[in-house]
């Protein structure tokens, strides 16, 4: 069975829909409770409460490196169903049998799924097959990235700020006033939260999102250069390149 632009567009909705909610597990860290449903705030020995945190730090390294792994998998199918929504819509070059079913082996969704969200004018132009129309569905996509991004940049920058504020709160609000043992739980607490949120490589993400953000903003400006001198085939398969280098370099990526 052939597959079509819309065919594509249908996957890559599907797909970055279930990115969403696998990109969020990786910062959510379950909460720190023992087999009777006790917390570390409930009473009892601060032995209990050192011996859970370090058992919580394994554990949630443990589900983000489950979760990451389906997470990329995920991320990984979207990206190919841009790349061939982009490809096929804008150029209207069928794919061989091969091709087509080494794509559909990289899907996590089925074609049934994939379907309903089939949209046929995903990418707004009306132009006739040919380096123009994929110069402007690749300018329309960028614009959306880029946004995408810039939100994700603040998310990630959030994030960050989250883990500064308990830090200042923990090492200057609370140690002075608690005792040894306890100031010691406390901060055992905060590094496996600590460790698990530097293994999900948050600084990365921003950093990555950031770039990406910049760099999606060269390659509309790249397009709109490319739209005045009448879209020259090179010049749009240079920026698609650049722009699939850019989605694929960004952390968490989300792109149109």
């Amino acid at each position: 069975m052939s597959l079509t632009s819309a065919n594509l567009v249908g996957y890559l909705r599907v797909e970055f829909a279930s990115v969403a909610p696998a990109g969020v597990a990786l910062f959510s860290p379950a909460r720190h409770r023992g087999a009777g449903g006790r917390s570390c705030a409930d009473p009892g020995p601060l032995r209990r409460c050192s011996l859970l945190a370090r058992r919580s730090r394994r554990v949630l390294l443990l589900v983000w490196w489950f979760v990451n792994g389906r997470y990329t998998r995920i991320r990984n199918a979207a990206q190919t169903a841009r790349r061939g929504a982009l490809l096929l819509g804008g150029l209207n070059e069928p794919l061989s049998p091969g091709e087509v079913q080494a794509l559909r082996e990289r899907f996590t969704v089925s074609a049934a799924e994939a379907q309903k969200c089939e949209k046929v004018d995903y990418y707004a132009t009306t132009l006739p097959p040919g380096p123009a129309r994929l110069g402007e569905m690749l300018e329309g996509s960028a614009f959306y990235s880029e946004h995408l991004q810039r939100i994700s940049t603040n998310v990630m920058l959030a994030v960050l700020v989250v883990f500064a504020v308990i830090f200042v709160i923990i090492a200057f609000g609370v140690t002075p006033y608690v005792g040894r043992d306890t100031g010691q739980t406390i901060a055992r607490v905060f590094l496996a939260m600590l460790v698990f949120g530097m293994s999900a490589d948050v600084i990365g993400a921003y950093r990555a999102h950031r770039g990406a953000a910049k760099e999606i903003r060269d390659i509309r400006q790249r397009l709109m250069t490319a739209d005045a001198a009448g879209y020259p085939i090179a010049d749009v398969l240079l920026a698609f390149a650049d722009y699939n280098a850019n989605a694929r370099g960004a952390s968490e990526s989300a792109m149109g």
